[in-house]
C-alpha cells in the first residue's frame, strides 16, 4: 500500500499562522499608533515654536518702531494673527467652549481667558490636568522686573522685562 501525500496546509497549522500574523500585525498597529501620537505632541510643540518666533518678531517690531509699551499689550492679542498663514487646523477664536465643542486635533483662541488650546486628539499618553480635560493650553504672560528704586513714588513700581508665550496649565506627555 502505498501511502497518499497531500500538497499544502492541515487546519492546525494554518491556525498557527493566523495566529502568528494577527499578532504581528496588532503590535505593528500599537506601534503606528504610538508614532501617530509622537507626532501629533511633535506638530503641536513645533507650532507653539513658531508663535514663540513670531512673539519675539512683535516684540523687535514695538521696540524698532518707539513703542515699548505695546509690548505688554501683546499679552491681549490672539498669537494666530501674527502668522503669515495660519494652521488648517485652527477652528478661530471661541468665547469659553464647553467640552467636546472643539474637534479633537484643532486648535482655538478663548476669548474668555486669552489662552490659545490645543485639544489633543491621540492622547493614549498624555496625562490631562485636574478637570480631566486633553488640552494644551498657552498664553501670552508679560515678565516684569521690579524697577530700580529712585524715590518713595516708584518703590511699587514695576518695568516689563519680557512676554513670553508659557504653556498656562502643566501637563505630561509620554
Amino acid at each position: 500500500m502505498m501511502l497518499r501525500r497531500t500538497h499544502g496546509f492541515t487546519l492546525l497549522e494554518f491556525l498557527v499562522v493566523i495566529i502568528i500574523i494577527s499578532t504581528l500585525g496588532a503590535v505593528l498597529l500599537d506601534r503606528v499608533w504610538f508614532y501617530q501620537e509622537a507626532a501629533e505632541k511633535a506638530a503641536m510643540e513645533q507650532l507653539a515654536g513658531t508663535l514663540r518666533s513670531a512673539l519675539h518678531l512683535q516684540i523687535a517690531d514695538k521696540l524698532i518702531k518707539g513703542k515699548p509699551q505695546g509690548v505688554s499689550g501683546l499679552a491681549e492679542e490672539n498669537p494666530m494673527d501674527w502668522l503669515a498663514e495660519q494652521p488648517a487646523n485652527y477652528l478661530g477664536e471661541r468665547f469659553a467652549p464647553g467640552p467636546g465643542e472643539v474637534s479633537k486635533g484643532n486648535w482655538y483662541f478663548d476669548l474668555k481667558d486669552k489662552n490659545l488650546v490645543y485639544v489633543v486628539a491621540r492622547g493614549g499618553h498624555f496625562v490631562p490636568d485636574q478637570t480631566g480635560r486633553k488640552e494644551v493650553r498657552y498664553a501670552v504672560r508679560v515678565v516684569y522686573a521690579r524697577a530700580p528704586q529712585v524715590g518713595r513714588d516708584n518703590a511699587d513700581k514695576q518695568e516689563v522685562n519680557g512676554v513670553i508665550l508659557a504653556v498656562t496649565e502643566p501637563y505630561r506627555w509620554f
